[in-house]
């Protein structure tokens, strides 16, 4: 009996009324708002049995059938193969003098990674040179060596440690012992730590794999198979059996190695903060502030819910801030009768274009500000910011343009659906108040004579009605939601001061997310964590997982080739240039079609393979806001280019509506084209005409 009380005690709490059925927002019940993807609609069992399809039960086995596949062959290659053991030890290598260590079983090929005090850069000595050889017993006579592999090392003032690796192909000898022979070059003695694989990875077919595993992970997401997010899990875990089948299973603490666990610490506390925001109503009072001044006008009140996502988007998670306003957005279409799936798609494009500005605003900038490579170059909060702010204004005022010409003809055409809808919720309402009249004849009485925008009919009645439900709730606990917000926003500026290293985005936002536990006395924590959107962490683990096995098998390298080639081609006063218009279009678009999230993870890579590369000298820099603009530009090209996309077009769906991958396309492809054409003159101008990247 006590069980059932306790289920009946529930349904209660979530009871929601006719005022909140008329007004999506997070005060629906006493129930914490949980900060995820909506669910679709849950099927009723009452409704009569829909009629067999058998092209659609085709389809189901041939999506079941393709999953067990994928599922069948990393089981047997996962069971079949266990992980390899690495071998590893201190070398010291001596002025002048040449060291043996000896291999044993070498197989077609061996791995060398030596760390320590290693210049990648300098082509002076000191140096060490690294070969594998094939001796005699007494180790006095060679038959067959290597080439060369020079290690340059830094000079002992210049301290650091640092990795170099290198796969020597081997031809077999008989009777002979193999070795690996260190001849240094060096005036003192320098130690070295030397980790040998037996099974390195070599194929010529990586790339080919790496490929298949993209296009999966595209078709898994776009003709939604699955979930992204087991999407993202399946293929990683597919990316891991390829490995291994190969013969160079990662072991467990490689795998981890590989997650950034910066970017996950920066995205867990900012969706702790806005989880807690969230309960202050701040966010529906600021639609309703939208509401009042474009006095029910249907675009500037477009024009300032775009400009409240933007800006807010800047400082907040674009992903968690969509879930918040999207909401609110539905209401305000019903309220004026204007085409919702057409606002959302405004919305979400402007909360993509805003989180450009700041490392924490998208993920694609999380995961690069918090790349150690990427900060190595003097990249901080600030001066991430200050970069991106001139393309960001840019396309955040050429985008109106966009949405005035693509949306003019179409945003007040509402289909049978949406008229139904309003209707619905409309009859849902209580009816007005004696408070709620009284309040609307006293916002009549104080209108002005003369107004730059003149009210709509019934503009009165419904900001009367909007005021009296959706005001700020919590104030206390919206003044502890400030000063933890301006704790985070300094520690992100201070970054960069010499007495602060530590205060990285990631550990900011979750010291940030502490504090305001504690200022909020949440003793529940169960509730806060409950509201942390767990499948976007997961996906982007995930993706952090196959980002690194596609780099294990060549593909980034393969690119990097590729692009090598081309910017060879010109002269050397050019190639930054060509640089920036190759890494800013094809992360536009690869981020369209695959997503920029990966899109991110994999062309950063390209990014310092590039800078690194010794036939050319290309700046860091300016590939990474070429990165940050084609990436976060990028994913208004599609429906998939963007999780903040996603989500907007599952709440429209829970709220029923529909945003389809082509509606999406047809807006979201010129807003692209145009910011990203900006974003390239903005960049040109700024380090190939003024080298704005040099010190």
């Amino acid at each position: 009996m006590k069980f059932l009380s306790d289920i009946f005690r529930v349904a209660n709490l979530c009871h929601i009324d006719e005022v909140f059925q008329a007004w999506p927002s997070s005060y629906q019940s006493r129930i914490p708002r949980r900060l995820r993807m909506p669910e679709q609609f849950d099927p009723n069992y009452l409704d009569e049995p829909k009629a067999f399809s058998l092209g659609l039960f085709i389809f189901k086995l041939i999506k079941i059938s393709a999953l067990l596949l994928i599922w069948a062959f990393f089981t047997y290659v996962l069971v079949q193969n266990a992980t390899k053991p690495e071998k590893s030890s201190v070398v010291t290598v001596l002025p002048n003098e040449t060291v043996l260590r000896r291999l044993s079983e070498p197989h077609d090929a061996t791995r060398i990674t030596l760390k320590g005090s290693i210049d990648l850069k300098s082509k002076d000595t000191p140096f060490v040179g690294v070969r594998v050889e094939w001796r005699d017993s007494e180790l006095n006579t060679t038959f067959w060596r290597s080439d060369m592999w020079t290690i340059y090392l830094l000079k002992q003032s210049k301290q650091s440690f640092t990795t170099a690796a290198k796969t020597f192909q081997i031809s077999k000898v008989n009777n002979a012992k193999a070795v690996i022979s260190l001849e240094g070059r060096n005036e003192e003695p320098m130690a070295l730590l030397m980790v040998i694989s037996a099974y390195p990875l070599v194929t010529t077919n990586g790339v080919i794999y790496a490929a298949l595993l993209l296009i999966g992970l595209y078709i898994l997401i776009v003709f939604e198979l699955t979930d992204r997010t087991f999407a993202a899990l399946m293929m990683a875990t597919t990316g891991i059996a390829i490995l291994t089948a190969l013969g160079s299973r990662p072991t467990l603490e490689t795998i981890i190695s590989w997650i950034d666990f910066e970017t996950l610490l920066l995205l867990l506390g900012m969706m702790i903060l806005v989880a807690i925001m969230s309960e202050t109503g701040v966010f529906d009072w600021m639609a309703v502030l939208a509401y009042r001044i474009s006095k029910g006008n249907p675009w500037p009140m477009l024009l300032l819910l775009c400009s409240i996502t933007a800006v807010i988007s800047c400082i907040l998670d674009n992903v968690t801030m969509l879930l918040l306003m999207a909401p609110i957005a539905i209401r305000l279409c019903e309220a004026m009768s204007v085409q919702t799936p057409l606002v959302l798609i405004a919305v979400v494009m402007y909360s993509n274009i805003g989180g450009t500005l700041t490392p924490v605003g998208d993920p694609p900038n999380v995961i690069i500000a918090t790349n150690t490579e990427v900060i190595a170059k003097g990249v901080d909060f600030l001066n991430f910011t200050i970069h991106m702010l001139p393309g960001v204004l840019m396309a955040g005022v050429a985008g109106y343009g966009v949405i005035y010409l693509t949306m003019r003809k179409s945003l007040f055409k509402l289909d049978d659906r949406q008229i139904e809808l309003a209707a619905e919720r409309e009859n849902s309402r209580r009816r007005s108040s004696t408070d709620i009249t009284a309040r609307a004849e006293e916002l009549r009485g104080r209108q002005k004579g003369r107004q730059f925008l003149k009210p709509v009919d019934n503009y009165f009645q419904t900001l009367a009605h909007l005021e009296a439900h959706h005001r700020i709730e919590d104030k206390t606990l919206l003044i502890k939601c400030l000063i933890t917000l301006t704790f985070v926003v300094l520690c992100f500026l201070c970054h960069s001061l010499p007495f602060m290293p530590g205060a990285t985005l990631g550990w900011v936002a979750i010291l940030a997310a502490f504090l305001l536990l504690i200022l909020a006395k949440m003793n529940d924590i169960e509730a806060i964590l409950d509201q942390v959107e767990w499948s976007a962490l997961l996906f982007l683990a995930a993706l952090f997982v196959l980002t690194e096995a596609v780099d294990q098998l060549g593909f980034i390298r393969w690119l990097c080739d590729l692009t090598v080639k081309v910017i060879m081609s010109v002269d050397e006063e050019y190639q930054t240039t060509v640089a920036i218009l190759i890494i800013i279009w094809l992360s536009a678009v690869l981020s369209a079609f695959v997503g920029n999230v990966p899109v991110t993870t994999m062309l950063l890579r390209l990014n310092i393979e590039l800078h690194r590369n010794d036939d050319i000298s290309i700046p860091l820099t300016p590939l990474v806001w070429a990165l940050s603009y084609g990436a976060c530009f990028g994913g208004n090209g599609t429906l998939i280019g963007a999780s903040a996309n996603i989500i907007a077009a599952a709440i429209a769906n829970q709220s029923g509506y529909k945003i389809s991958f082509v509606q999406f396309f047809i807006y979201g492809f010129p807003m692209m084209l145009v910011t990203i054409s900006l974003a390239t003159v903005y960049l040109l101008i700024a380090h190939s005409l003024f080298t704005w990247h040099k010190p």
